[in-house]
């Protein structure tokens, strides 16, 4: 390692993380924002056009259509992992000092649930690289409830990586990169 590099991880290990600016804040509650305020909003209004005895009976059909339909179930059971792992990876970030020198962290682009795993786009600000981000994996993986977190870059662009965050054991694939200097082209769903 060469001074420069020591010099430029002191600075990230003693610089605060930056807190997000009041927009990004309601970005990032984004989910929570708008169930505590449209799903009331949502019931009182079906409470007045339905009526009481009605809502309910509505609101029983809907819940067991959710609960008892395989494939609801699922979806609604992926996205809600994916809005914890968004959270999880913020903290993640802040937590294993994943971050440029003056404090900013990745930004989380998109993130989708696929197939039980949750595949998270990343848009890293200068000063942030893969192999940071890769060098950190198993501490990522722990903050997000998740048996392993593979990380793969990008070919045409340096600044975007993509987590594969597993919720099951670790299973081995070919084409996953083994050290950070090893590229390898993104699969179709990344």
């Amino acid at each position: 390692m060469t001074r420069d590099h020591h010099a430029t991880e002191l600075a990230r290990q003693l610089t605060p993380v930056k807190r997000p600016n009041p927009v990004l804040w309601l970005y990032h509650w984004r989910y929570e924002l708008i169930a505590v305020t449209l799903l009331p909003y949502a019931l009182v209004n079906l409470f007045l056009w339905l009526g009481p005895l009605w809502s309910a009976v509505a609101l029983a059909a809907a819940f067991n259509w959710v609960f008892y339909w395989r494939a609801a179930r699922r979806h609604l059971r992926g996205r809600l992992r994916a809005i914890v792992v968004q959270h999880r990876l913020r903290t993640g970030f802040a937590g294993t000092r994943i971050c440029t020198p003056d404090g900013r962290r990745p930004a989380i682009l998109w993130t989708r649930p696929v197939d039980g795993d949750v595949v998270v786009t990343l848009f890293c600000p200068a000063g942030i690289g893969f192999e940071q981000i890769h060098e950190r994996r198993h501490l990522l993986a722990a903050a997000c409830f998740g048996s392993e977190v593979y990380v793969d870059r990008s070919p045409k662009h340096a600044h975007l990586i993509t987590l594969t965050v597993c919720a099951t054991p670790a299973r081995k694939e070919p084409g996953r990169a083994v050290s950070p200097n090893t590229v390898v082209p993104m699969r179709a769903h990344s």
